[in-house]
């Protein structure tokens, strides 16, 4: 382990620091001692300048558990690192036991140390992680569970950084769950140890990697693309038979190279690539979960509900006109508004149910990014003044909307399981943060891919409705897959 930083050896994390989480841990213990139950204990300090980002970089070889969360949205950053308790969650009751349990856990949590008043929406410790794209209560687990969300031992949060390259101020929390078995002492010494470790880390040197130059890779598509492409007319026969409204149909794209990925610096070439994207990075053991993605599924500040229709695709022109022009074609195609305007509806529906009111912008904008554009409408709430609703309770109505599966959710979803041919694990799954009070972040986890060593598997997918092209559809996966393969160096 290298030498601590200027910024930790001046003082990130001291002997008063040590002595405050020890009275919390104290506190936690005493009241888990009295109540007969587990108690979060909950610890935080204000940080002047640390980079989040610099910290995930260093100290993510450290442990089996991180997350890293790039907020396109309020340009907010959180890093988690290791693990102080488990939030458990399978099968088709899964959000509604994650949700349960964390209700459970943060009710009446032991605070300590002095928070961050200036802290973006979400406060106290986070419940963090995601769900994969569909239930899974009976088979094998794959590399990563259907359901993975924990309160990180260690979490440090940043609100959106100062005017040029310096970091903005950032609140590091440590948490623990303590029961009456535990040892106080002993669990704020381990905080103390891991608060110490990562905060050290920070700017230290990363893992020598191999030039792209030197980097060999080969790639297989599952299906191959005829096959896809076959799957594409079968879908749109089914639609128009009346089976279903809408499906959307994924593909993979498996990539083996002759040397690991450099995970930190495809997250960097990410965010320059798409700074209007929401970068994450979820790792559990030798798997990473890393995308890029234009699309939240909800979020949930203070009493506003946001949740965002993202359907519709083109790709970008190579010079200005050919641009516009294809942004005509993307607004004008009755087509591509009738697949937007079936997400658009059920969102509506679905925020109805828990708010007093709803609204969606009109007409949809069009949103560009590096390599596609899409239709984009926001679609709002306002939470009643006594509402109990609170994010979890959104993503378990809203997942999967029709951008990801289809509509009607059932029967699309049926045909998907029958047909497909691939399990799709996180890919368009569900990745994010809660907070106690119910607000938080969950996006949408597409444009992203599942990263292991040298091996990656990339995934995109397209929304198919009656008169779907099969080459064109084809044409916009391979788009959507550009900023993934673009981030790897695999072009």
């Amino acid at each position: 382990m290298a030498a601590p930083t200027e910024a930790a050896a001046a003082g990130d994390f001291d002997d008063t620091d040590r002595s405050s989480l020890l009275d919390t841990c104290r506190e936690g213990h005493a009241r888990a001692g009295r109540d007969g139950r587990p108690v979060l204990v909950s610890w935080a300090k204000p940080l002047p300048a640390v980079d989040p980002m610099a910290v995930w970089r260093s100290a993510r070889p450290l442990t089996r558990r991180s997350l890293l969360w790039r907020s396109a949205w309020d340009q907010g950053c959180v890093v988690a690192l290791d693990t102080a308790h488990e939030l458990p969650g399978r099968g088709t009751a899964r959000v509604r036991s994650v949700r349960s349990a964390w209700a459970q856990l943060s009710h009446d949590l032991v605070h300590g140390g002095t928070a961050d008043p200036a802290q973006p929406s979400g406060d106290g410790p986070l419940a963090i992680g995601g769900f994969a794209f569909s239930p899974d209560g009976t088979g094998p687990e794959g590399p990563l569970p259907d359901t993975l969300v924990w309160v990180p031992a260690f979490q440090l949060r940043s609100r959106a950084a100062d005017a040029g390259d310096r970091p903005g101020p950032a609140e590091l929390r440590l948490n623990a769950v303590l029961t009456r078995d535990d040892d106080p002492e002993q669990a704020a010494k381990e905080l103390g140890r891991i608060a110490e470790l990562y905060l050290a880390a920070e700017d230290e040197p990363g893992v020598p990697t191999t030039p792209t130059a030197q980097r060999t890779w080969h790639s297989t598509e599952k299906p191959t693309a005829e096959d896809w492409r076959d799957l594409v007319r079968r879908a749109t026969g089914r639609i128009r038979a009346g089976d279903f409204e809408k499906v959307v149909l994924a593909r993979e794209v498996q990539v083996t190279a002759s040397a690991a990925f450099d995970i930190p610096a495809a997250a960097d070439r990410l965010l320059a690539a798409d700074p209007g994207t929401t970068v994450f990075a979820v790792g559990h053991d030798e798997y990473t979960f890393l995308g890029a993605t234009p699309e939240y599924l909800v979020r949930v500040e203070g009493r506003d509900v946001h949740a965002l229709g993202l359907a519709g695709t083109t790709p970008r022109g190579g010079t200005p006109e050919e641009d516009a022009a294809r942004e005509r074609e993307l607004v004008d195609s009755a087509k591509i508004q009738h697949e937007h305007d079936v997400v658009v509806q059920m969102l509506r529906d679905a925020l109805a149910d828990g708010c007093v009111e709803v609204t969606a912008e009109t007409p949809p904008r069009v949103v560009k990014l590096a390599h596609v554009q899409h239709l984009s409408t926001k679609v709002c709430g306002r939470l009643g003044a006594d509402s109990g609703t609170g994010i979890l309770d959104f993503v378990e109505g809203l997942h999967p909307t029709p951008a990801l599966g289809g509509q009607p959710r059932r029967e699309a979803l049926s045909w998907l399981t029958d047909n497909e041919g691939f399990d799709r694990g996180w890919y368009a799954g569900v990745v994010g943060w809660a907070d106690p009070s119910g607000q938080g972040q969950f996006a949408v986890a597409i444009r992203s891919a599942l990263l292991a060593g040298a091996s990656a598997s990339l995934y995109a997918g397209c929304g198919l409705v009656a008169d779907s092209d099969p080459a064109v559809e084809y044409a916009e996966t391979r788009a959507k897959l550009r900023p993934m393969l673009s981030a790897l160096e695999i072009e």
